[in-house]
């Protein structure tokens, strides 16, 4: 644990820009399979509809399922020599009593009953330059209080670095981003999203998508980590002649390291246009 606690300190510091491997093209790579690769690519010059959406089994007092639902607009503007990324996080979440969320609700929640509604929103905007073999972006991100109930709080007011780093070798799609927020009541999160997946042809694709948290000031490790574990799978769908394509994935993850109160599995899908 103390290895990987480093290694995400290290990468929230530097953005990713200190990855280094050979991208390679593969000419045999059709339409669909452009079109996955720009999906799996947190820096691609899209626009487009994203959502992020999970399934939390066995949360919080009672062991009952909760739910957090995002809407992620996602808003590319070519400059000369780089690209300017906006993005935004939208949660709309159902929370159990005693339930944690993490990285946005690190709980227990003190509900009595399930609430759910508007949680708190983040907006991230990145530098990411162009003509390299590896992309990489640099930025910050904001949280906004924006939520319906105190059990849906996440860090409020608040703000943090945010970086990303992707790149292709073959059928090979790698990258991860990293970022930390500080905010409201000690709020105060480091979160790696670790990419890797692996195109099959003709769009379709397997790989790894998620999140791991460290909350900075939990009471020991063992509170302060959520780790999941699985795998997504996943086709994206070219629509016309413009580009205009759906992708659609679903995943399965164990979260055998979290907090008091967190889900022990997951369940996450996606349905997201790009433009």
């Amino acid at each position: 644990m103390k290895t990987l606690r480093r290694m995400l300190l290290a990468l929230a510091v530097a953005g990713g820009a200190g990855f280094a491997t050979q991208a390679q093209d593969d000419p045999s790579c059709d339409a669909s399979c452009q079109a996955a690769r720009k999906a799996a690519n947190p820096l691609a010059d899209v626009r487009a509809l994203m959502t992020d959406n999970t399934i939390a089994y066995n949360t919080g007092a009672t062991d009952d399922d909760s739910y957090n639902f995002q809407l992620q607009p996602v808003y590319a503007i070519p400059r000369d020599g780089a690209n300017i990324v906006l993005r935004g996080i939208i949660p709309f979440q159902g929370v159990q009593p005693g339930a944690a969320l993490p990285p946005g609700i690190q709980g227990p929640t003190k509900n009595s009953s399930q609430v759910s509604g508007l949680g708190d929103i983040t907006l991230q905007g990145f530098y990411s330059p162009t003509g390299g073999d590896i992309a990489y972006g640099f930025g910050l991100q904001a949280s906004l209080p924006t939520r319906t109930d105190d059990a849906l709080a996440g860090a409020g007011w608040g703000a943090g670095p945010a970086g990303v780093v992707f790149g292709q070798w073959g059928d090979l799609s790698w990258g991860g981003v990293a970022a930390h927020m500080w905010g409201e009541d000690d709020f105060s999160v480091s979160v790696l999203q670790p990419i890797l997946i692996y195109g099959l042809g003709q769009g379709w694709y397997f790989g790894y998508n998620n999140l791991f948290s460290y909350n900075w000031k939990a009471a020991s490790d063992n509170e302060a980590w959520t780790i999941p574990l699985g795998l997504m799978f996943g086709r994206t769908i070219v629509l016309n002649e413009e580009g205009t394509a759906l992708d659609l994935n679903a995943g399965y993850y164990t979260v055998d390291t979290k907090p008091e109160g967190g889900p022990n599995r997951q369940f996450k899908f996606g349905i997201s246009a790009f433009f």
